[in-house]
Parts: structure tokens; C-alpha cells; sequence
């Protein structure tokens, strides 16, 4: 019996050990990836997350914000695409390495997100939380990994909130036409993504940020204007009649009612009897959400703009306001707008110094006056305009 014994421990000794399952293999692998890296590196999207909401909410009430989503699904599909390579860059790191140039990005990211938290500008909070998400990519699992991962968040960043706006805006196009335009992009994200894939790719991070601080300077150059110059604080008594002019107040549309829902609104028709204009006066509130640039509003009920420019005018009495006066067709008739803003101090022209400048300590108005420019003469609508508002 002890022989037997002997026997059967001598031949499982000498027999061959069995080979690892499938079950085995997939432990093994699971235990080589860097889940700590992977695991900061999508942490690092929480300040993104959090402005999600207000994302959704765009969705649902703003008609230039609502096709977005596209992107954000976009953005998930060539994230997966993406992934291989981004798990490749992290485990190739050291254990308690990072890519230390990437932190000063981080930093920045970080600094321009609270900016936009204290300014309550969303669209710089959705943006810099976009660049804190990939700059902690880049820090978590390397330069690589990061670069990967570039077509991914671009197609994400088309999709933030006012880009649609900006670039009608700044283009002077419709929504439909900056809608393809981004879609164009989107797409050359997607065919980026796949050469990145095939080919292996991997740009030098110092020309990767020449190119984009000489983007940022030319995105500057196009889009600064001269929107910083003020006047005195115009703020005209629109419950009046002056001489020469009748004065009513008209009914709000329940369109204009739900647009600046949390704002005291009074629209009034004034006209000389040759001329008439229209003039939508809003008191802003502490919710600067409420507040959208005038082409914005324009373009969501189906204005096409003509022309949009920040300009400094001189009314008939030598007082100067400025304006964004904008040129546009609504349902084939062309009209003439003027907008501005007016706060304690000053009045401004821009939206965007408007934006920068307002404090819900302060109190500020924004005033819209319309008129129709007759037989295509431009220059005696702006004259009436001028003249109409001289008189308060």
C-alpha cells in the first residue's frame, strides 16, 4: 500500500502542470492594467460632470444648444476607440511617475474653470472643464495617452454650449450652417482618430501647444472688437411720451414671457407718426442666465443676420451710445436693432464686456429698439432711431 502510494505522489509530481483557462488569462490581464492611472484620469472629468445639468438643460430650452448632444456621443464612441492606446501609454509609465509638464496645465485649466465658477460664464466653465479632463489624461497616463485622446475631446468641446451662438456670431451664419460646420469637424475628429490608430502617431507635445497658442491668438484677432468703449449711463424713461412721439406699452408674447423668465420685461411700440419703432426693456435680474445676446434671440425665432458690429453713435443732441447694431430679415422684412446695456456706471455696447462687466450687486438694463427699414434705406432708420432716443 505504501508503494502504491509512492507511486501515485512520484507520478503528480512528474506530470505536466495544466495549462491556464480562459479564466486565468482574463485575471492576468485585468491584473496588468494601470487601473489607478485610468481611475485618475477619469476622475479628473468631475468638473466636467458637474456642468452637465445646465448642459441638459440647454438641450431642452434652447433651440441652437438642442442638436449638441450629437457631439457628446461623438465624443463616447472615439473615447472607446481610443482606449487601447490610452491604456498602452499608462501602463508603459513608472509606478509613481507623471508627466510633470502636464501639471502647469492643469493648474491653468483649474484657475480658468473657477473664473468661469465666479463669473458665472458656463460656457468658459464647460470649456475649462473639458481642458482639466484632458490635461488630467495627459498627467495620469502620459503624453501618449493624451494624445490619443485629442480627436475625442475636440468632437466633446464642439458640443459646450454657445459655440453655435459664437460662431454665427462671429461668422455671421446661420445655426444650420455653423451645425454643419461643426459636424464637418466632427467627422475629420473621427477620420484623425482612426489614422492616430492605424499609423501610431504621436505628436511632440511642444508643437502640439505651439499650434495652439498661435490658434488662440488668431481666434483673438478675429473675434475682438471694439466693444469696450462706454458712455454715460443711458437709461431712458419709456413709461413717457416725449413731444412728437406716442408711446404705449404692448402685451409680452408668451414666447418673450418664457425667454426671460425671472425678469421684469416691458415692451413699448413709439412712433412719430411717420416711423415706428419697437423697444423691449429688461431689468436684469441675479440669474445673468436669463440675459442672451439680441442675435441669439433673432436667429431662435428665425431671423436671418445680415450684419452684427459694435458701433459708437452720436445722437442728434451730441450724447454718444454705443450699440450692437444689427442688420437682419425676420419673415422677409428687413429691420435695423439696436441693443445696449446700461448699469450704474456706464452704458456698453457689447454683449461680451456687458457679460464680463456684470455683478449681481449691481443693477443693470438691456434695451432692444426695432424698426423696419423702409424702401431699403438704412441710413433714415438709423436717423430715426438716433432721433428717437435723443428725445429722452
Amino acid at each position: 500500500m505504501k508503494d502504491h502510494d509512492a507511486a501515485e505522489r512520484k507520478s503528480a509530481e512528474s506530470a505536466p502542470a495544466p495549462a491556464p483557462g480562459k479564466a486565468d488569462a482574463g485575471m492576468a490581464s485585468l491584473a496588468g492594467l494601470p487601473w489607478k492611472r485610468l481611475a485618475g484620469a477619469f476622475l479628473a472629468g468631475i468638473p466636467f460632470f458637474c456642468t452637465l445639468p445646465y448642459t441638459f438643460q440647454s438641450w431642452r430650452s434652447s433651440p441652437m444648444d438642442r442638436p449638441n448632444w450629437i457631439f457628446h456621443l461623438a465624443f463616447l464612441l472615439l473615447a472607446l476607440c481610443a482606449a487601447p492606446a490610452l491604456k498602452d501609454s499608462a501602463k508603459a509609465l513608472k509606478r509613481f511617475s507623471f508627466d510633470m509638464p502636464s501639471l502647469f496645465f492643469v493648474i491653468g485649466f483649474a484657475l480658468l474653470y473657477g473664473a468661469g465658477v465666479v463669473r458665472q460664464i458656463y460656457m468658459v466653465r464647460i470649456l475649462a472643464g473639458i481642458g482639466f479632463w484632458w490635461t488630467g489624461v495627459w498627467l495620469f497616463c502620459g503624453w501618449r495617452g493624451a494624445w490619443s485622446m485629442v480627436p475625442a475631446f475636440v468632437a466633446l468641446s464642439l458640443g459646450s454650449t454657445s459655440t453655435t451662438f459664437l460662431m454665427c456670431s462671429t461668422l455671421l451664419i446661420q445655426p444650420q450652417t455653423a451645425l454643419f460646420l461643426k459636424l464637418a469637424a466632427a467627422v475629420l475628429c473621427a477620420v484623425l482618430c482612426a489614422v492616430l490608430i492605424l499609423t501610431g502617431y504621436v505628436m511632440r507635445f511642444e508643437v502640439f501647444c505651439f499650434l495652439i497658442a498661435a490658434g488662440l491668438i488668431l481666434f483673438g484677432a478675429v473675434t475682438i472688437r471694439k466693444g469696450d468703449r462706454t458712455a454715460s449711463p443711458f437709461r431712458p424713461d419709456l413709461a413717457s411720451a416725449p413731444d412728437g412721439l406716442t408711446v404705449r406699452e404692448v402685451p409680452l408674447s408668451e414666447d418673450s414671457i418664457r425667454f426671460f423668465e425671472g425678469a421684469e420685461v416691458h415692451q413699448y411700440a413709439i412712433g412719430d407718426g411717420l416711423f415706428q419703432a419697437s423697444i423691449l426693456e429688461v431689468k436684469c435680474g441675479d440669474d445673468i442666465h436669463k440675459i442672451h445676446p439680441a442675435s441669439h434671440c433673432l436667429r431662435s425665432s428665425g431671423a436671418e443676420i445680415l450684419s452684427e458690429s459694435v458701433v459708437m453713435h452720436t445722437m442728434p443732441d451730441g450724447r454718444s451710445l454705443p450699440v450692437t447694431e444689427i442688420r437682419s430679415r425676420i419673415r422677409g422684412t428687413p429691420v435695423l436693432t439696436f441693443v445696449w446695456y446700461t448699469g450704474p456706471h456706464e452704458s456698453i455696447g457689447s454683449f461680451f464686456s456687458f457679460r464680463r462687466k456684470w455683478s449681481p450687486s449691481d443693477q443693470w438694463y438691456s434695451y432692444q429698439v426695432v424698426t423696419e427699414i423702409y424702401n431699403g434705406n438704412e441710413d433714415a432708420a438709423r436717423d430715426f432711431l438716433l432721433g428717437l432716443l435723443s428725445k429722452y
